[in-house]
């Protein structure tokens, strides 16, 4: 992991608060103002992120290395997530291991075929790994084969196919229409980097077209939402994401500014976003699993929208809990495996 010199704290305060949008987004029920506002933008915000601190591979040497770098971070947490809610939905809620077959075939047709969206809940989570693997994977290929500052073009192709592809129903399998979507997003990242100062120039008139294009968006229902194939308005629902993430992202900006300015209690809230910022990752996993073990302690839904956001809220206060729970666990794991091994070496 890079040193926290290194790292941008206002992307890290960003993913924060991203993620945490993400269990209250996936407990509101279709149709709530507050639901359609976290789609519009918390998974776009994530791909154009991504880019903005990423660098394309310009040889197969490091082509080959992203690839390896990118299946040890993305896809075997995957795997390993996938085999430890597969074995907890068995036991758990299907009659026990004699039940593991059909789940597996299940989770398969979820994530291979996009068969039945949501038919397993919360573990399709998961999709955005699996994406994000294959658009970082497909960007740094097309960048070694074809060295051109006009790359930009290919991605943006890509992009408006993903979102035909989408909205016809001709969906591939592992979401790679999605991630031909994901790849035009990730792509604006990259091109936000490299024009950062002609960007800030500009940022007051870009937040004012953001802020009123991205709401006028909102109120007459237009949204992106890339795992279901949501592309509502098509191409302005995409328009509509990167306003919203650029919004998004600029909210971060005054967020650290703010915070450096403030007190020593202010100063360990920014701590804590970034660190949560630096683990979306372990976030999403533990989220993506809370739906098998214990979804009683959160689930308060009695088909009131009240009782919706009160779920949500216990949803987003369990899934910190958890996450807190599993950081110092794995801190203390650590300090013990060190203590043991100086002793042995005693």
């Amino acid at each position: 992991m890079k040193s926290a010199k290194k790292r941008i704290l206002w992307v890290d305060i960003a993913k924060a608060l991203a993620i945490l949008s993400v269990p209250i987004s996936h407990t509101l029920e279709l149709d709530t103002y507050l639901r359609n506002f976290i789609f519009s933008f918390h998974m776009p915000l994530f791909f154009i992120l991504s880019g903005f601190t990423m660098k394309l591979a310009e040889d197969f040497t490091t082509f080959k290395k992203h690839l390896k770098k990118n299946f040890l971070y993305l896809i075997i947490p995957t795997i390993v997530t996938v085999i430890i809610f597969i074995l907890g939905r068995a036991i758990l809620h299907d009659g026990g291991l004699s039940a593991i077959p059909k789940v597996a075939g299940d989770t398969f047709t979820q994530f291979a075929l996009n068969a039945e969206p949501n038919c397993l809940g919360n573990i399709a989570a998961l999709w955005f790994l699996v994406v994000l693997f294959i658009a970082r994977t497909i960007m740094d290929f097309v960048n070694v084969v074809i060295k051109s500052d006009k790359n930009w073009i290919i991605f943006f192709l890509l992009g408006a196919l993903g979102i035909f592809l989408g909205v016809s129903q001709r969906w591939l399998w592992f979401y790679v229409d999605v991630a031909f979507v994901a790849t035009m997003f990730i792509e604006i990242g990259i091109l936000w980097r490299k024009y950062e100062k002609i960007i800030q120039k500009y940022t007051t008139i870009l937040l004012l077209v953001s802020v009123t294009f991205w709401f006028s968006m909102l109120i007459r229902w237009c949204y992106i939402e890339l795992y279901p194939r949501y592309y509502a308005g098509y191409e302005l629902c995409a328009l509509e994401a990167v306003a919203g993430s650029f919004v998004m992202a600029n909210l971060a900006m005054a967020v650290e500014e703010t915070l450096k300015k403030s007190g020593k209690v202010a100063k360990k809230a920014a701590n804590v976003l970034v660190f949560l910022g630096q683990n979306t990752l372990t976030f999403l996993i533990l989220h993506s699993l809370d739906e098998v073990f214990l979804q009683q302690v959160w689930d308060y839904r009695t088909g009131s929208l009240k009782s919706a956001y009160f779920s949500a809220v216990c949803r987003l206060i369990f899934n910190v809990v958890v996450f807190t729970i599993f950081i110092l666990g794995k801190k203390y794991f650590k300090i013990l495996i060190k203590n043991r091994s100086k002793a042995a070496q005693a």
